[in-house]
């Protein structure tokens, strides 16, 4: 009998976004304005970040429901 064991990632996962620097105070328009766009690129990284850690615990999660269902049908048929 072969024995797979399933392990969780051994590296918590970590974004890899890069808040945007922010002047004491904005010498111009156009200088807040490309702070807010970085601002928008941050978050939109981040939610990004976040779905993906979203879609990888879905897939645990029926991972491990499969596993359950596998043994008590198992465990069932032996009864």
């Amino acid at each position: 009998m072969t024995v797979t064991v399933a392990r969780a990632d051994i590296i918590t996962p970590s974004h890899a976004c890069s808040q945007p620097y922010k002047p004491y105070e904005f010498s111009s328009r156009d200088e807040l304005d490309r702070f807010l766009d970085g601002v928008e690129e941050y978050k939109k990284c981040i939610v990004d970040f976040i779905d993906e850690q979203n879609e990888a615990i879905q897939k645990h999660q029926e991972a491990k429901a499969n596993a359950i269902q596998e043994w008590n049908d198992f465990a069932g048929s032996l009864k």
